[in-house]
């Protein structure tokens, strides 16, 4: 909106243009938004200006460092020749993943469960493939891990030629247990903001 294009350019954020209401709605996606702004910048700045490298910072993670943005780009440029993607930040899942379901939408069965992860493999024994993992002791599992979407960088041509914004090779930017703070709630954005305070008061 021009307000929140306002409150930007008062921070020093450069702001060219505002995304079109088609993609501007509540459920419209991150690849939409990336599509948009590649072909902007094809049709309005020179062959040398094209960007390399996209850094996504998502206003729903305001806790977010220019420190821990700095090291991510680091560490991607420092894979560089290795094919990536994209690079994805993750903290370890705050609930075992392999306890969880969906509740099967056929038949008109509501209420059968599903797991998500219906079958694995062992944590020191990858070869070994574990069928239920609902069923055996969490330490023999694989170790999962949560997008935060703190910090996700990615290659334009993986939106261009692979429609995607993960693509096939994700690289992972590996962040810690309390770097969790999402705005999705009122009570989450009070939640969020007493953590930001306390960061900035203490020179984070």
């Amino acid at each position: 909106s021009e307000e929140y294009r306002q409150v930007a350019m008062k921070h020093g954020a450069e702001v060219p243009f505002l995304r079109p209401a088609e993609i501007s709605h509540d459920t419209a996606t991150d690849y939409q938004l990336f599509e948009h702004f590649l072909g902007w910048m094809r049709e309005n700045e020179p062959a040398d200006k094209q960007p390399s490298l996209l850094v996504q910072l998502r206003p729903t993670a305001p806790c977010v460092t220019v420190e821990s943005v700095d090291a991510a780009i680091e560490k991607f440029l420092k894979h560089e020749d290795e094919g990536y993607d994209s690079m994805r930040s993750v903290t370890p899942a705050d609930h075992e993943p392999f306890n969880m379901y969906f509740l099967d939408p056929s038949a008109g069965n509501t209420e059968r469960l599903m797991p998500i992860i219906p079958k694995t493999w062992h944590r020191e024994k990858p070869s070994e493939e574990i069928p239920e993992p609902q069923s055996v002791a969490r330490q023999i599992l694989p170790k999962i891990f949560w997008h935060n979407a703190y910090i996700d960088l990615i290659r334009p041509a993986t939106i261009l030629e692979q429609d995607s914004c993960m693509g096939k090779r994700c690289l992972s930017f590996h962040m810690g247990p309390d770097d969790n703070a999402d705005i999705d709630t009122p009570e989450q954005w009070a939640s969020a903001e007493e953590k930001k305070r306390k960061a900035l008061a203490a020179g984070r």
